[in-house]
């Protein structure tokens, strides 16, 4: 399995995350393949994050080459300075596709965003 299948397939067994909690909104990621194009729908309600392969309308849509997407998928890319490099394009709510993100994993050794909150909050 390549790392953008992984990668969203992954965010469906993952738990309620709190940062994300107020968090509403749909992502359409257009990943293109040669003349082909995948499409995945995320879906951000309440901490919760689902991701399917459907082709439907949101509130935000990404467009990128599915082969950078899998170096983003894999923590190799961050999402947010490939915007700004122009490796992706976003149309639609941008706020959206910060959360992205939060979502991917980080660089080879970083530390685990979620256990370093729950770390922190046991310290207090």
């Amino acid at each position: 399995m390549d790392p953008t299948t992984e990668f969203f397939e992954g965010l469906n067994h993952r738990p309620p995350d709190p940062l994300l909690g107020r968090i509403r909104g749909t992502v359409r990621f257009e990943l293109e393949s040669g003349a082909e194009v995948d499409t995945w729908l995320l879906v951000l309600s309440a901490g919760s994050v689902s991701a399917t392969q459907t082709d439907r309308t949101a509130d935000c849509t990404v467009r990128t080459d599915r082969e950078f997407f899998n170096r983003i998928a894999a923590g190799e890319a961050n999402p947010l300075a490939a915007l700004l490099r122009n490796r992706v394009t976003v149309e639609g709510k941008l706020a959206l596709y910060g959360y992205l993100n939060h979502l991917v994993p980080g660089p080879p050794g970083a530390h685990e965003p979620q256990e370093w909150v729950r770390q922190r909050g046991q310290r207090r």
